[in-house]
């Protein structure tokens, strides 16, 4: 009778803690998230952008959950650039002309796609996300999709990442659109230099 009331008291004394453990433990499965930029305000808080040059690059977060208990690691054309607060601009031109991001999709290794969700921050450069398995064939990872919209040439944007593995790397490609801004001037500079170029004397 004793040995039964010990191994009574012990079931309930884990069944009151285990919902205290529970609590302290990350909850949540991972997520990816996208907001706008911080404001120009000289504060402590205040963060430098790491400007994104390349179509495509990298973004690693060194705890998995980043920019809460991590920075945001940028990679790109062999340059790394410590973001602490995961802000980013948007600096990728082509032959001198500024473009706009129109979509990010991001591919993440060792998550189960079905497990990982995306949303948006205050200020998101995008109001649709998606997430996919990372194919059929290759290893458990999910495809993460940011679009309908676009980040403007020269502009800055945020990115979490919540819940992920360790050493997590978030492999990134940047589809593109020429801004019209910098289009415009680009081509009004050839249609000058052509107008010179026709009004000289042989």
């Amino acid at each position: 009778m004793k040995i039964f009331c010990v191994a009574l008291l012990s079931v309930l004394i884990l069944g009151l803690t285990a919902p205290a453990k529970a609590d302290r433990l990350p909850g949540g499965d991972p997520r990816v998230r996208t907001g706008g930029g911080l404001p120009l305000i000289p504060e402590a808080n205040y963060y430098v952008p790491a400007g994104i040059i390349d179509q495509s690059f990298t973004i690693e977060s060194p705890s998995g959950t980043s920019p809460a208990s991590s920075p945001c690691v940028l990679m790109q054309g062999g340059i790394t650039t410590v973001s602490p607060g995961c802000l980013f601009e948007n600096d990728i031109s082509v032959d001198g002309v500024g473009e706009a991001i129109v979509s990010l999709v991001f591919d993440v290794t060792g998550v189960n796609a079905s497990t990982v969700t995306c949303g948006f921050l205050a200020g998101s450069p995008f109001a649709g996300c998606s997430v996919v398995p990372l194919g059929s064939l290759g290893p458990e990872g999910a495809q993460i999709t940011f679009d309908d919209g676009s980040i403007p040439f020269h502009t800055d944007f945020s990115m979490q990442f919540t819940g992920f593995p360790q050493d997590s790397s978030f492999g990134a490609t940047a589809a593109l659109t020429p801004e019209p801004g910098t289009l415009a001037l680009l081509l009004g500079g050839l249609g000058t230099l052509l107008a010179r170029r026709r009004s000289r004397p042989e």
